[in-house]
């Protein structure tokens, strides 16, 4: 009778990397229900590092917009690394931020789901200042933080709230 070895459990190091990475069994983790991100998002940005430019500082409170999110039908089913899972249109006026986003033509957003939970977001990334929201979504919100850089030495950032309408 031929003995195999004993299975053995992963090392916790390589667990919690795996974890880190969305790795689950050796594949990317999917979002379980994508469609949660399918609509009309009231969004509230607050500065907390604002932009310093020529040696003045920002610091506007809150600004308020909106965000419309539909889904990718390119990458249903299935996450391709990098690809955004939502695109849509925002309005939103960062000016009382020391900041403008998009340089004309439609304000663009792209969205991604990382995870079952995780979101990231970019208005309008093809710019190249892009503000890019993170956070995580629960029920009909997500919470997190949005940061924009304009070059190697500004930047912006704070805290944000979407809530779905």
């Amino acid at each position: 009778m031929t003995r195999l070895p004993r299975p053995r459990a992963l090392p916790l190091p390589l667990l919690l990397l795996f974890a880190a990475c969305g790795v689950a069994g050796g594949r990317p983790a999917r979002p379980d229900h994508p469609e949660r991100l399918d609509r009309r998002w009231a969004l509230d940005l607050r500065l907390e590092e604002p932009l310093a430019l020529r040696g003045d500082t920002l610091t506007a409170g809150t600004v308020r917009g909106e965000i419309a999110l539909i889904d990718n039908p390119a990458v249903r089913g299935a996450l391709v690394a990098g690809r955004p899972t939502h695109f849509g249109v925002y309005t939103a006026d960062f000016a009382p931020f020391g900041f403008t986003v998009a340089t004309g033509g439609i304000p663009t957003a792209a969205a991604r789901l990382l995870g079952a939970d995780s979101v990231e977001i970019s208005l309008d990334p093809a710019d190249g200042r892009a503000v890019v929201l993170r956070g995580r979504l629960a029920g009909d919100s997500i919470v997190g933080h949005w940061r924009y850089e304009a070059g190697r030495s500004a930047a912006a950032a704070g805290r944000f709230v979407m809530r779905g309408r």
